[in-house]
């Protein structure tokens, strides 16, 4: 499928989301213990069906899609503020409130230690096409190390509750996260160049949705109702909302016309100079 059809469904799918789930939110779901109400159960269980049929039907799409950057894209100001956000965001997940004296010490000690090192890289990533600074590309298996740990320690402070739709999404937005990072440490180590790049926009574009599913609908209700509703902190939601924002903006510049441009002209020079040494 062309790229451009993919980029409209997505800004077609994004908005219906966060539409339908602030729906969800204000009419449907008890805001005292994060259930439907009865008198509204099947309609905010459709309303969840919607929004996981719209992300799963994006991840589809991407795959079908043609447009094959094998670079990673250089570092352009939307790029470098998105990951600034991104390393506040890391450092608002690290103290969310809703993991304090919830999860194990272990498991606190090493979020609390991949998150601290993966704030800097992302303020390393920030400054490195401004100021020349070449990251190692090891450093990249830093976000996937992080969001292990914070998977792990948002089941453990949430297995002892019911499985309300907050519970679901968040733990459906970390682990699509941990999938675009993975993807996208394997872009940066030249690993599984084939399919890569069809993992990583899939898996990008559904992180978005899913990150401002959960991060902006939180953050009005709790706004409109005076923080009335805290079955997810602030720090969580602007912590999934801000990656949500970086993942967006990256996927976006590595599949942009611009990095496809870069990509042919390297070849273009690679090829040109094999050619000069056979001749």
């Amino acid at each position: 499928m062309k790229y451009k059809k993919i980029v409209l469904f997505f800004c077609v799918a994004l908005p219906l989301s966060v539409l339908l789930r602030t729906l969800q939110l204000f009419f449907t779901v008890e805001t005292e213990t994060g259930f439907f109400k009865s008198e509204y159960k099947t309609a905010g269980f459709y309303l969840l069906v919607i929004i996981i049929a719209a992300c799963a039907s994006l991840a589809i799409i991407c795959f079908t899609g043609h447009r094959r950057p094998e670079h990673p894209p250089e570092t352009n100001i939307f790029l470098a503020l998105s990951s600034i956000l991104a390393a506040l965001g890391v450092a608002a997940g690290v103290y969310d409130t809703r993991l304090t004296g919830v999860v194990m010490p272990w498991q606190s000690v090493l979020l609390t230690l991949t998150g601290v090192m993966t704030a800097v890289y992302f303020i390393l990533f920030a400054i490195s096409g401004f100021a020349k600074i070449k990251l190692s590309p090891l450093l990249s298996v830093l976000p996937p190390l992080y969001f292990i740990m914070k998977t792990i320690s948002s089941f453990t402070a949430i297995s002892s509750l019911a499985l309300i739709s907050d519970n679901m999404f968040i733990l459906s937005s970390l682990c699509v996260m941990l999938i675009f990072f993975i993807n996208f440490g394997k872009l940066y180590n030249g690993i599984d160049n084939e399919q890569n790049f069809r993992k990583l926009m899939a898996s990008g574009l559904v992180s978005a949705v899913l990150c401002f599913t959960q991060g902006i609908p939180h953050i009005i209700i709790n706004l409109v109702t005076d923080n009335g509703y805290l079955h997810t902190s602030n720090a969580a939601n602007f912590s999934v909302l801000s990656f949500g924002i970086f993942i967006a903006v990256f996927t976006f510049s590595h599949c942009s016309a611009n990095n496809i441009k870069v990509v042919c002209s390297h070849e273009a020079i690679k090829t040109a100079d094999e050619g000069f040494f056979l001749d």
